[in-house]
């Protein structure tokens, strides 16, 4: 589980995979990109998509352990490279900071600890909230597809935006040294790193430690050892 302090990402149940095809279907309001097409989506084909790796979800709980809304990514083109996606799912939630947070803990878990290079997302330039999403996130206009979604009898543009690993740990940089409250993305906490390396540092000390080196040595001179103490018979 990846938690946050409005939100966490969880593994998806049965459950969460009903809500997700009711909110990513195609006359949804709430729809946003969980994949590369606008087919009409089941809780089987979710489902299917994430057991097979080709789209990796999350569940998107609030502090109340309730789903609101689903998170996903996938690997787009050489390694270390994404395409992320997601929801929140009652519009009456919308503006709360949730869908922010919800892809804020997504960002950590692909760059800080599955060693991400870069992460893509696309937007349709119809939706504002998004758009505010990924200009507050810091991430880089790459270019615009035309008439790319077609929506209430028209079409329309979307928008490419990128994030790179150096701007990912720019902005995690700044984050904490200017603001109090600001929690970084580490799993383990550093004191706790700390505290690991100085019991192993430890347990080198001793003389008696043993070590594949020295288990190697000790084989390596044990023979001539015998050898010597023949000789001197």
């Amino acid at each position: 589980m990846l938690k946050g302090r409005l939100v966490s990402l969880v593994r998806p149940t049965d459950a969460d995979y009903e809500l997700m095809a009711e909110w990513l279907g195609p006359t949804s309001p709430t729809a946003v990109l969980t994949a590369d097409t606008q087919e009409y989506a089941t809780p089987e084909t979710l489902r299917q998509l994430n057991d097979s790796g080709r789209i990796r979800q999350f569940a998107v709980r609030d502090r109340d352990g309730r789903t609101i809304g689903t998170v996903n990514y996938r690997q787009s083109g050489p390694a270390g490279n994404y395409t992320i996606g997601g929801a929140i799912g009652d519009p009456a939630m919308w503006q709360r900071g949730l869908g922010a947070e919800a892809f804020d803990l997504l960002l950590d878990h692909l760059f800080h600890s599955l060693n991400a290079h870069r992460m893509q997302f696309t937007t349709a330039l119809y939706n504002k909230g998004v758009l505010r999403l990924v200009i507050r996130a810091g991430f880089v206009l790459e270019g615009i597809l035309r008439d790319y979604f077609f929506l209430d009898g028209a079409y329309h543009h979307a928008a490419v935006w990128s994030l790179l690993r150096h701007e990912y740990y720019e902005a995690v940089d700044i984050l904490t040294r200017t603001s109090p409250s600001f929690v970084g993305p580490d799993l383990i906490p550093e004191k706790d790193k700390a505290e690991a390396r100085d019991l192993l540092r430890t347990h080198l000390s001793r003389p008696d430690a043993e070590t594949s080196l020295r288990l190697l040595l000790a084989e390596a001179t044990a023979p001539a050892a015998s050898t010597k103490e023949h000789e001197a018979r």
